[in-house]
C-alpha cells in the first residue's frame, strides 16, 4: 500500500480485512501483516504518547477494566452533520448494540467488586451531548472531553472519526487501566465470534493471553446457553492495524461478537437481550480468569 500521512488509514485496513474474511474462514489464529511503501505498518503509524501513558495496574491492585463500546455518533466534517458510524441493519445498529453489551458487562464487573469504567457515557438517560442527541449514543471522544481529560486524549487525529478511535486507548493509558475490552460486532456477511489483539503494542503477550481467554469464554457460553452450533472464528492479530489495540500501552483486545449483516443466527441474536447479557456474563468470567494471574508483558 501507499499512505498519505494526513489521511486515516484504518478504514482502508478494515475494508481489506473484511474482504478477506470469507477466504480465511474460522481459523484458530490469523496474523495480518501490512506494509506501506515496503515498511511495516507499525513503524509508520503513531504510538501511545509517553506523556499520557502510565504503567498498567492489575485488577488486584485496583486497576480499572476499561470497557469500550465501539463507535457512536460523531461529527462528520465532510458532510457537515452528526451521524452514527455504522449503518442500521434489520432494525439495529452496531454503535448502540455495542453500548448495550458494554453496559451489561460494566454492571457485572461492578457487582463483583471489579473496578470498571465505560469509554462512552454510561447512563441510558435523556442527557443531551454536543450532537443534540442522548450522550450515551455519542462516541467516546465527546465523553472524554466532558470528563475533563487532557486535550491530547480526545483531540488527536485528522477528523472526529479518527479522534474517536484514538481517544479510547489514550484514555485507558491516562487512567492506567489494567486492560481494555473493546466491544464490537462485525460486518462482511460471515458468522461467529473472533477476537483481536495487537502484535506490536508492547503488551502483545498479555494481550494474546487475554484474547484467547475472552474468545474461549464467549464462544463456550453461546454454545452452551444459546446456540450449540455457534461458529468460533478464532483469534486475529496484526502489526498495528487496529488503533484501539495499537495505541493502548497495556493489554487490549477487540471482541467481534457477531455479524450485523448475517440475519441468522447473528443479527437475530443481537436483537435478543438475553444473548447480550450472556455475552456480558462470559466476558466477566473471562476477565476474572485473566486477572487471577499476574500482569506481565
Amino acid at each position: 500500500m501507499t499512505y498519505e500521512p494526513s489521511g486515516n488509514v484504518e478504514p482502508l485496513l478494515d475494508a481489506i480485512i473484511q474482504a478477506s474474511a470469507s477466504a480465511i474462514g474460522p481459523t484458530p489464529i490469523v496474523d495480518y501483516r501490512f506494509t506501506i511503501d515496503g515498511l511495516p505498518l507499525d513503524q509508520l503509524l503513531p504510538r501511545a504518547s509517553a506523556q499520557t501513558s502510565r504503567p498498567a495496574r492489575s485488577p488486584a491492585d485496583g486497576g480499572v477494566i476499561l470497557v469500550s463500546p465501539g463507535h457512536g455518533l460523531y461529527w462528520d466534517e465532510a458532510l457537515g452533520t452528526w451521524h452514527l458510524q455504522r449503518p442500521r441493519v434489520r432494525g439495529i445498529v452496531e454503535d448502540l448494540v455495542n453500548w448495550d453489551i458494554a453496559r451489561y458487562l460494566q454492571d457485572e464487573l461492578i457487582a463483583a467488586n471489579i473496578n470498571a469504567q465505560l469509554a462512552r457515557y454510561p447512563e441510558r438517560d435523556a442527557n443531551a451531548g454536543p450532537s443534540g442527541n442522548a450522550r450515551w449514543q455519542e462516541g467516546a471522544k465527546y465523553f472524554m472531553q466532558m470528563l475533563g481529560a487532557p486535550e491530547e486524549i480526545w483531540n488527536y487525529g485528522v477528523d472526529d472519526y479518527a479522534r474517536d478511535i484514538n481517544a479510547r486507548p489514550f484514555y485507558a493509558n491516562w487512567i492506567d487501566a489494567a486492560a481494555v475490552i473493546a466491544i464490537h460486532n462485525n460486518g462482511g456477511e460471515e458468522t461467529g465470534t473472533e477476537t483481536w489483539y495487537d502484535a506490536t503494542n508492547g503488551y502483545q503477550g498479555e494481550s494474546g493471553r487475554l484474547a484467547e481467554i475472552v474468545n474461549r469464554h464467549v464462544v463456550s457460553a453461546i454454545r452452551e446457553r444459546y446456540n450449540a452450533n455457534w461458529v468460533d472464528r478464532g483469534l486475529r492479530t496484526c502489526d498495528g492495524c487496529k488503533g484501539e489495540n495499537r495505541l493502548a500501552s497495556r493489554p487490549a483486545v477487540i471482541v467481534e461478537i457477531a455479524y450485523m449483516d448475517t440475519a441468522m443466527p447473528d443479527n437475530d441474536a443481537l436483537h435478543d437481550e438475553a444473548f447480550k447479557r450472556l455475552v456480558a456474563q462470559a466476558l466477566h468470567s473471562a476477565i476474572q480468569e485473566w486477572g487471577a494471574s499476574g500482569l506481565t508483558r
